[in-house]
C-alpha cells in the first residue's frame, strides 16, 4: 500500500445545536486498506463516515481525498466527491419503483455518462461476482434484505469509485443473511478495495481491518492494528467496550 493516504481528515468538527457531535477528528485512510470504526451508539462513526462524502457537513477542518483538498463549504465539490467514493447504508437504499438493474445503471448512466449498453454489462457482471444474476429484473420488494444488501454495494462498486463507506451495513439484517453480505465485503478487501466501515461485526473487524479505531463522545479513543487492539487493548474506554461486547455474545455472525 501507498505511505500516501487516499483519505485524510485533519480537525474535524461538528456540531449539531448544542451538542458536540466530532471533536477535533484525525484520520488517515490508505489506499487498498480497510479501516473499521468502532464504538458505542452515539460516539460518534456514523457523523464521521458521512462527513467523509458530505452527507453530513463538517464545521471545521480539512478533508483531502485522492492527494486533492475538498472545498468543505461548496455543494459542487461535494457532488464531485460522491461520484469518487461510494456509500452503503443500513437500510440498502435502493429505489423500490425501478428494477435491480436500473438501480444499478442508473447513476452510472447520469453521472458517469456511460452508455447504457455498457452500464449494464458492467452491472451484470458485477451482479453475477454476488450470485445474483438472476435477479437482474427483478424489483427490490422481491429480493431479502441480505441480497438487497449485496445489490447496494456492488451499486457502490459500479461507479468504479476510489473508495466504499459502509455505516453498519449488517445492522438490519437477519442473523442468517449476514453471513453473505460479511462474504462480499471481504471478497473486496481481498480485491484491494479501500474500504471505511461503520460495524458492530467484531469478528469481521479481526479478521479484515488493516487498522481498527475505537471512538467514544466524538473523539478517537484508540486506534491500532486488529491484533493488538483486541488482544491488548491500551485504553480503559476500549477494554471497557470490548468487554460488554463479548458479555453479551455479538462479537459476530459469521
Amino acid at each position: 500500500m501507498s505511505a500516501e493516504p487516499l483519505i485524510s481528515l485533519r480537525g474535524i468538527g461538528k456540531r449539531f445545536g448544542s451538542h458536540q457531535a466530532l471533536r477535533s477528528i484525525d484520520l488517515d485512510v490508505a489506499p487498498g486498506s480497510v479501516l473499521v470504526l468502532i464504538g458505542p451508539s452515539g460516539s460518534g462513526k456514523s457523523t464521521l463516515i458521512r462527513c467523509i462524502n458530505g452527507l453530513v457537513r463538517p464545521d471545521e477542518g480539512s478533508l483531502t481525498v485522492a492527494g486533492k483538498a475538498v472545498d468543505i463549504h461548496k455543494e459542487s465539490a461535494w457532488q464531485v466527491l460522491r461520484t469518487e467514493i461510494g456509500m452503503v447504508f443500513q437500510d440498502y437504499a435502493l429505489f423500490p419503483h425501478l428494477s435491480v438493474l436500473r438501480n444499478m445503471t442508473l447513476t452510472p448512466q447520469r453521472r458517469r455518462k456511460l452508455p447504457r449498453a455498457e452500464a449494464e454489462e458492467r452491472a451484470r457482471a458485477l451482479l453475477a461476482k454476488v450470485g445474483l444474476a438472476h435477479k437482474a429484473d427483478d424489483y427490490p420488494s422481491a429480493l431479502s434484505g441480505g441480497q438487497q444488501q449485496r445489490v447496494a454495494i456492488v451499486r457502490a462498486l459500479a461507479m468504479q469509485p476510489k473508495a466504499i463507506l459502509f455505516d453498519e451495513p449488517t445492522s438490519a439484517l437477519d442473523p442468517e443473511t449476514i453471513t453473505g453480505v460479511l462474504d462480499v465485503m471481504r471478497d473486496l478487501a481481498r480485491d484491494g478495495t479501500t474500504m471505511v466501515v461503520v460495524t458492530h461485526e467484531m469478528g469481521f473487524a479481526r479478521e479484515v481491518a488493516d487498522r481498527v479505531v475505537f471512538m467514544a463522545d466524538g473523539q478517537i479513543v484508540e486506534p491500532g492494528p486488529p491484533g493488538p487492539f483486541f488482544s491488548k487493548p491500551q485504553h480503559e474506554r476500549t477494554r471497557a467496550f470490548l468487554s460488554n461486547i463479548r458479555s453479551f455474545g455479538a462479537a459476530d455472525h459469521a
